[in-house]
């Protein structure tokens, strides 16, 4: 799917980025804008942002149950990202439990 029409980011990219990003050292939180840098790209008109948002919450989700990167570093920054989204609680897999 494609995420970004402006720079042609799809979900999939979205993940490569996830993965590499979530993989580091020092993981920084992987807001859109970090992701789209890792890409080598940058916001054009920002239309993209909130889907974008969901497209890393999912992607997430979907590497921390394949076992590409660690459930503990995911629920940290699931919290960050809660936290700068202004969401109260952070978005749990609808096969976990609240």
């Amino acid at each position: 799917m494609i995420v970004c029409h402006c720079n042609v980011i799809s979900d999939a990219d979205i993940g490569r980025a996830l993965l590499y990003l979530l993989n580091l050292p020092d993981a920084p939180i992987p807001t859109p804008g970090l992701v789209y840098r890792t890409l080598n790209q940058r916001f054009n008109c920002c239309s993209c942002a909130p889907l974008a948002v969901e497209t890393i919450y999912t992607a997430m989700e979907r590497l921390e149950k394949q076992g590409l990167i660690c459930p503990y570093r995911c629920a940290a920054t699931k919290k960050q990202l809660a936290r700068l989204s202004g969401r109260k609680k952070p978005r749990v897999a609808a096969d976990q439990p609240a």
